[in-house]
């Protein structure tokens, strides 16, 4: 108990950025000092969190902007390429991959705008949400990824009675620490298949947009 108490002072009084590790066994000593939990009970999930995060290796860490807001930004460089033909390669990127144009889907060449809603699954019962902005200038392309969220199915358990489905945003599932234990694993995965998903879109348009020229070599 000792231990573990000098361990979070120390991630308490250091600098935090994103959602970590760090920060999930920093509220779960806030909520001890705040008397929201039991001494038993911050011992028994400290405990319990740290056989967790040592058994999927790492925690999935989620980038906040300054609002504390889960936002994603990847930015680009193709040397030589000017900001329309990067832009043509994004939206026929979009196109070949996604088929039907995605949801609230928006371009402006002049702005260098294309903004776009999708979707992605994450499990057999969770379906990930997001909301792309592509900000295009000479040479370099801007991705963010904002409004991250997910589609629930929850299985009634009665024949009788439909299935239920619910939609969250992804900052509603931390601190994971601090919520159901039984939902840690579904919850750890979400964010690791929403960083690794998001992180793959961003090399395949990169790929896409580097390649482009080979496209035409016949």
């Amino acid at each position: 108990m000792r231990n573990l108490l000098i361990l979070l002072l120390i991630i308490v009084g250091s600098n935090l950025y994103g959602q970590t590790d760090s920060t999930e066994k920093a509220a779960i000593y806030n909520s001890f000092m705040s008397k929201t939990i039991t001494q038993e009970e911050y011992s028994d999930i400290g405990a319990r969190w740290n056989l967790t995060i040592k058994k999927i290796s790492k925690y999935p860490d989620l980038p906040l902007d300054q609002f504390g807001q889960v936002h994603y930004s990847f930015l680009n460089k193709f040397k030589n390429t000017d900001k329309a033909k990067l832009f043509h390669r994004a939206l026929e990127y979009l196109s070949i991959n996604y088929g039907i144009a995605p949801a609230n889907f928006y371009s402006n060449l002049e702005e260098g705008k294309i903004i776009f809603g999708n979707s992605f699954n994450v499990d057999a019962t969770i379906t990930g949400t997001y909301t792309c902005i592509i900000t295009i200038k000479d040479e370099k392309i801007m991705t963010e990824y904002i409004n991250i969220g997910c589609q629930i199915v929850f299985p009634s358990g009665d024949a009788y009675i439909p299935e239920s489905t619910r939609n969250f945003t992804i900052n509603q599932f931390y601190p994971v620490s601090l919520k159901n234990a039984k939902e840690w694993n579904r919850n750890l995965n979400l964010f690791k298949v929403t960083n690794e998903y998001l992180k793959a879109e961003v090399d395949r348009l990169r790929d896409y947009s580097l390649n482009y020229d080979s496209n035409y070599n016949f």
